[in-house]
Formats: C-alpha cells, structure tokens, sequence
C-alpha cells in the first residue's frame, strides 16, 4: 500500500477551538510574537458593568481598529478595541478583541481581552477558558488551573481538555498536578464530560490506554455525540490495536456520510485503510474532497486509494487536483507515473515520472525511468554517472540502484565493479555493503561476503539482516559454529517471530547435532513460512532422525508449489546419496 497522508483531525470548529491529533489548542498558540504583558489581576467584579456611552476617542479607537484589520494588522485592531472595550465596558466589543487576540496569535493579548470580558460578564465561563489556555500556552499551568477552577464555577469545562493537551509537551510532573485537580473537581463536578475527557487525554499521553478508555467511556456515558470523545475513542481504539472494534464503533456516526462530521470522516478512513478496505476508505475520503476541495491532503488520499483501488480514471482526477492546488506536489507526479504505467501508456509515465525532482519517491521515480527506458549496459552505466552528478544526495543510493540494474541484467561482473566503485566513496553506507554482500554469496565468494556482512555489524551491532546472515553463512559452511549460534540468537532477540531467523537457528542447530531442537525449530519456521529453503533444511532433519517417509513429504509438497526449486532438488539427491553409500 502506498504512504497514504492523513490530515489533522480537528481544525477551527469555532473561534475558540482546534483539535489536532492527541493535543487540543486554541486557534493561537502557534509562534507568538510581540507579547504584551498582562497588568490585570487574575479576578473579577462581582457585578456586570454598565455600557458606557461612545466618546469620540472611542468612536477613533473603533475606526482604526477596522482600518488595521482591513490591512491585515490583527494585533493592532485588537489593541483598539481593548482600549474601547475598557472605556466603555461593552460586552460585544470585549468579545471582538478577544476573537481577534486570537487570531493574531498572541496568547498575552488574549488574557488581557478575556478579563476585560470576565469584569463585564462575570459569570460567563467563556472569558475563563480563554484565559486558562492562554496561561497554558505560556507554560504558566498554576494560573491556568486557577482559571479552570473559575470556569467550572460558573459552568463551564471546555478550557479542560485544551489545557490538558498542552501540557503534554510539558514535564510529567505538571500533567501529574494536572491529575490530581481534575480527579478532585471531577468528585465536586461529576457530569462534567470535559472533565472525563482531559483525564483520558492525559492517560493516553501517558500511555494507560485502558485507564483512557475509561475516562473517556465516562465522557461518552454522559454524551454520546460529543465529538472530541469520540474522536479520542476511535484513536485509543486503534492505539488498542483494535481497529475491527474501531470500525464498528465509528460506522454509525459516519453513515450516512453525507452527514457526518468532518473529524470522524477521516478518522474512519485511517481505521478502513488499517483494515485494508480501501474501497470503503476511498469513499470516505471522496466525500471529504466534495466538501473541502481545496485541501490538499483529501485530495492526495483519495488519489492514492484510488490507485490502490486500481480505478485509474478516479487517481489521474484526485492527483491532478493536488498539482492544480501545488504545482510542487512530487508525489502527485510520481503516482500519476504509476497509474500511467498501470495503463500501459509509457510515455505519460515518462513525463510524470521525469517531474519527480524532489522528495521520498525520487529514487523510486528514477528505478522506474530506467525499467522504462530499458538503456543497454554501456548506456545504462553513463546513465548512472550522469544521474549521480544531477543528485549529489543520492549518489549513494544510485551506486546500489546500479549494481542491482546491472546484477538483473546478468552482467554481475559491471555489479561487482559498480559496488566497489560506490564503496570507494562511501566505505560505511549499509545498503552498499548488504548489497555486495549478496551479490559476493551468489558469487561464492565467502571472504567477500563476510568481509561485507561484519564490516555492517561493526557499523551498526544490532543490524538484524547481517548478524543472521553472517550467522547463516557460517552455519551452511559448517564453521565457527557456536560464533554462528550466538549471531543468529541476537537477530532472533530483535524480531522473535521471523521465520528465517528461526530457520537459521535451527539450520545451525542441525550443524551442531542438536537435531531435536533443531526439528522444533524448522517445524516452527514452516508453519510460519512455508518457504522451499526452510522446507529442504527441515526435511534433510527429518531424514537424519529417520523419518524418511516425512522428509519426502516435506520435500514433495514443496515440489507442489515449485515443481523446478533447485534447494528441493538437491536436498533429496543429497538423502540419497547418503542412503546409496549406506
């Protein structure tokens, strides 16, 4: 499947709110600039204050309050209007400034708006969130959490899970203080959901999924269309690696799609993609395209499902939309070059693939120009020089991309040469040396290959491939066999479950005499991996203990599937030599 982007989950539902992945974040916190520092006290009056009448220095504040936000200057509009907002005491205009605050990106500003709210609309919660999430984006928790405190007096609790989320890029031990007041005030709150909503968010950041998804089933208890819960639920159900309990869960919301919300439409889309339903999930986010047609990341993940879908028409109309919103997109070139190639249309393919300058899929995009162009040795070889001076960043890469071109087109002499040429000048880039490596096993030259395969673990000690191939290498020869045994122990520790792993421990077990071990082994990488390697070394271990008649069941079956496998082949002549000279 190929990379599928996936956007945000939540973008500006009103002014005040943004919800982005595991965090929540007011619409200002990013890059604040030109703060202003508060002189307000965190307090309030205990009475509405009463409108006073326009002056004409505030009737001036108001007009170069507009004029600044019809030049773009956010900040200065909201400075003028805190200025009326405080002279007069009006409720509508302390709200502007606030709003506008927000959009300039100054959390400092934003504080200072919100208490001119909270002084002229005491017991409105509103002003106290504002001014809890700016607190918070300025890493000032206490007072943030003294904020909170005033905003559930009065009735409110949205403030909550936006300050839990920003405090995760904080210290554990303000998440902790986090815990503790929103545990308390969820006893003197109990039908608060955005109480049980912070506290999930806090526990999915520490990683207590199961305590998360209690939380956040309390939330749901309370309100089960609450969005952000839901959102949240989805994830940690995913998180859970229950992606089948996610789909289930997430299918009602989202049905009909017409009608769903934004944020659960893309996250059931990332659980069908999970699931590997890809026709499901391109609808999902088709529709999204409908309703959003200048974002780019609908427009790219519809492209690609499309793609995977094998609905060529759909990708070419999606991925054409990605260029036309930026004409940069490499990607987009790249996978219009494989739906061309799909359609058997090479020439289209070559001029896609030909854009692709920039960005993860360029090496891929130059494999592919050269599978097209099909150059013969000499060319292909001048082709290579030429793209190693065009991408200086890759040259590496194209030195192993040219060994393996010239390997497939049986010159593995040109390989060879090519691998040395491009070790010459990167004597530790791994894939090289991996690279070499096989092409020197093929080649039956043993010292090369375990000259290449310790030289990568000396680089880099936990390399999986090398230590069970070198492991592997040893064993086959039968020599330095416990050194063998220790390397194939230590790339089994890292992917347990890796049945060639597991085949060459037991291939080394043979070698060392431990045949029943050994059966348990290759029994286990079979049932794993029914590969004919792992089957030739099981039933050669079989014929050693003498169960002739399940060695040839072994072997036989393999032979079923590939009737030519030479490993096959030569285990069987080699149990019968051995039972002729017996």
């Amino acid at each position: 499947m190929p990379r599928l982007s996936f956007i945000p989950r939540f973008y500006c539902l009103q002014l005040p709110l943004r919800y982005l992945g595991i965090s929540i974040a007011c619409a200002f916190i990013v890059n604040c600039s030109n703060p202003i520092k508060s002189t307000q006290p965190l307090s309030v009056e205990s009475q509405s204050q009463t409108p006073a009448s326009l002056t004409s220095e505030n009737l001036s504040d108001l007009l170069v309050g507009e004029f600044s936000l019809q030049r773009g200057d956010s900040e200065a509009a909201t400075l003028h209007l805190y200025d009326v907002a405080q002279s007069t005491q009006d409720l509508d205009t302390a709200k502007r400034a606030t709003y506008l605050a927000q959009f300039s990106q100054n959390p400092r500003l934003v504080k200072q708006t919100s208490l001119v709210w909270s002084q002229i609309s005491p017991q409105d919660p509103v002003p106290w969130q504002y001014i809890a999430q700016s607190e918070a984006v300025m890493e000032q928790f206490e007072p943030a959490l003294q904020a909170l405190a005033e905003e559930l007096k009065r009735g409110g609790g949205d403030g909550l899970p936006h300050v839990a989320s920003l405090s995760i890029n904080h210290t554990s031990a303000t998440q902790l203080d986090l815990q503790e007041a929103f545990t308390a005030w969820r006893d003197i709150y109990p039908k608060r959901k955005q109480l049980h909503l912070a506290l999930a968010l806090l526990a999915q950041h520490a990683e207590q999924i199961d305590a998360a998804i209690i939380h956040i089933g309390q939330a749901l208890a309370q309100d089960s269309q609450y969005l952000q819960a839901q959102v949240v639920y989805g994830e940690l159900l995913i998180a859970n690696q229950q992606t089948q309990a996610a789909d289930a869960y997430l299918n009602p919301f989202t049905q009909p799609l017409t009608k769903a919300p934004r944020h659960l439409i893309t996250l059931h889309a990332q659980v069908l993609t999970l699931l590997a339903q890809y026709q499901r999930a391109y609808k999902y986010f088709n529709e999204l395209t409908k309703r959003y047609p200048k974002d780019l990341s609908y427009s790219y993940s519809a492209g690609l499902l499309a793609y995977e879908n094998h609905d060529s028409a759909m990708a070419y109309r999606h991925l054409q939309r990605v260029l036309e919103l930026n004409p940069d997109s490499h990607s987009a070139y790249y996978y219009l070059g494989l739906s061309a190639l799909r359609e058997d249309l090479p020439s289209d393919a070559m001029n896609y693939l030909q854009q692709v300058t920039k960005g993860p899929d360029r090496l891929n995009a130059i494999s592919l120009l050269l599978d097209i162009e099909n150059p013969d040795i000499p060319q292909s070889i001048q082709n290579f020089q030429q793209l190693r001076l065009q991408n200086p960043d890759l040259a590496a890469d194209l030195f192993t991309l040219e060994s393996q071109y010239l390997r497939d087109l049986n010159d593995p002499k040109s390989a060879e040469l090519a691998y040395q040429a491009g070790l010459k000048e990167y004597p530790d880039h791994i894939p090289l040396l991996y690279g070499y490596a096989l092409l020197a096993q093929s080649l039956h030259q043993f010292s090369s290959t375990e000259l290449m395969l310790q030289r990568i673990i000396d680089i880099d000690p936990n390399h999986t491939n090398a230590l069970n191939a070198l492991g592997y290498a040893y064993a086959d020869r039968g020599i330095k066999l416990t050194e063998a045994e220790s390397l194939i122990r230590k790339a089994l520790a890292n992917e347990p479950e890796n049945a060639a792993i597991i085949d060459s421990l037991g291939w080394v077990s043979y070698r060392l005499g431990h045949l029943r071990q050994s059966l348990t082994l290759l029994t286990k990488a079979y049932d794993i991996m029914p590969a004919a390697e792992i089957a030739a070394h099981l039933g050669a271990v079989q014929w050693a203990l003498g169960d002739t008649k399940g060695a040839f069941k072994t072997w036989n079956l393999a032979l079923s599937i590939e009737p030519d496998n030479a490993l096959i082949k030569q285990a069987i002549l080699d149990a019968q030599n051995e039972f002729q000279s017996d």
